[in-house]
């Protein structure tokens, strides 16, 4: 069958969430969201994020070669049902959950070096 998992990416600029699926990926989901978030400046550019987070997920973590196990689309994940929690990402405000519980940690440190920055 499968070990599946999603990731949905959110925005207010967005008409519809975009999913990111893969096929045999159990966990690396959550592990993609929190990798991409604690490195990326792209927080509030949901496009260019989404491509990050399909890249850390499939190419990365997934060893993607272009053949089958992974897609991308758009709209409600609610009639699939994957065999690991689906990770929602806010990509506007970089907040992400999983299991219903969300993780801040990530954008709250990547929020305070930008802040550093521009001081």
């Amino acid at each position: 069958m499968g070990d599946r998992s999603f990731i949905v990416v959110q925005s207010e600029s967005l008409i519809e969430p975009i999913w990111i699926y893969g096929h045999w990926s159990g966990e690396d989901n959550l592990d993609a969201v929190k990798s991409v978030l604690a490195r990326t400046d792209r927080v509030g550019d949901p496009t260019y994020l989404t491509a990050q987070l399909f890249y850390e997920f499939a190419v990365t973590l997934g060893g993607y070669d272009g053949n089958l196990g992974f897609g991308i689309g758009t709209g409600s994940v609610a009639m699939y049902e994957g065999d690991n929690p689906t990770v929602y990402v806010d990509a506007d405000t970089g907040v992400y959950s999983h299991s219903y519980e969300e993780y801040t940690e990530a954008i709250t440190a990547r929020i305070a070096e930008l802040r550093s920055q521009s001081s």
